[in-house]
């Protein structure tokens, strides 16, 4: 009778087999034992369940893994730059600055965001910082269209004190912009008329109402309430800025002018404490 026990395998003598495989099976040894003995041998002597050899549940544990490094990356990246822990911006001031001068170091050529960067370091006291961002904001944009760094110019010499100058600067900013207005309307057709439907850029009247904060701080009420009066032309459901004309009219001794439009700002916002108290200055209560 033939002997056949080399046929048979006994579970003992299954061969201690380590299988250094990837999802394609470049790596499966040729004395590897077949598949169902070797994952119970595995599971048994590794401890780790047969699942992580799905090369899917594999994937989809480094790509977890991946994803939690890159956040610890990003939380240490973030504290040692300051935006996270106790030497982060801590203003709204200084976190405007981290922002806009980030997009401006990167290469940013928007006008708005060199003006907005300038603006947050004169809302810091960074004036002489602010005038070399004004200098190097000349030098790298175009801004023919809407004067965004004329315009920030404006508040860094109203912010210095320098008066003249900086009703001087928002003069310009305001003629430029009519210029760039003008000539797309002289050009006709489509441009013409999108220009009609867009209007004047919205900082042609952030320049008058610029103006009318230079004569209100010089105490000068008539051209102050002048330019209230071409702004609230344009936007007349401006609340803020119908309580600064009226204050200034209280100021310039208009108190019945000053009561209409402190009254008209309450029909926007009725409990605006700034209109209430103005009203109170006057003798009117509500």
């Amino acid at each position: 009778m033939p002997d056949d026990r080399r046929d048979r395998v006994e579970p003992t003598d299954i061969p201690e087999v380590t299988t250094a495989s990837d999802e394609h099976g470049f790596f499966e040894s040729d004395e590897a034992a077949p598949a169902a003995q070797t994952e119970a041998r595995a599971g048994r002597s590794s401890g780790h369940s047969g699942i992580f050899r799905d090369p899917v549940v594999r994937r989809m544990t480094y790509v977890a893994f991946g994803l939690v490094i890159v956040f610890l990356i990003t939380v240490v990246s973030a504290i040692i730059t300051g935006v996270l822990g106790t030497g982060g911006p801590r203003t709204l001031a200084e976190k405007e600055i981290a922002v806009t001068g980030a997009a401006v170091r990167a290469g940013s050529t928007d006008p708005a965001v060199w003006s907005a960067y300038i603006s947050a370091l004169i809302d810091d006291g960074q004036y002489r910082r602010a005038g070399d961002v004004l200098r190097d904001a000349r030098a790298s944009v175009e801004d023919s269209a809407t004067a965004e760094i004329s315009i920030a110019e404006v508040r860094l010499l109203h912010a210095q004190g320098r008066s003249e100058q900086a009703l001087t600067v928002a003069d310009q900013a305001m003629a430029q912009i009519q210029e760039f207005y003008d000539a797309k309307i002289a050009a006709g057709g489509s441009m013409a008329q999108m220009a009609r439907i867009e209007g004047i850029p919205e900082n042609y009247y952030t320049a008058i109402l610029l103006k009318a904060y230079i004569y209100r701080d010089a105490s000068d009420w008539g051209n102050a309430i002048a330019q209230y009066d071409l702004y609230l032309e344009q936007y007349p459901t401006a609340a803020d800025i119908l309580i600064d004309r009226g204050v200034a009219k209280i100021e310039a001794g208009d108190d019945v002018g000053a009561e209409a439009d402190l009254n008209a700002a309450l029909m926007f916002d009725d409990t605006n404490e700034e209109a209430l108290e103005a009203l109170e200055r006057i003798g009117v209560t509500r």
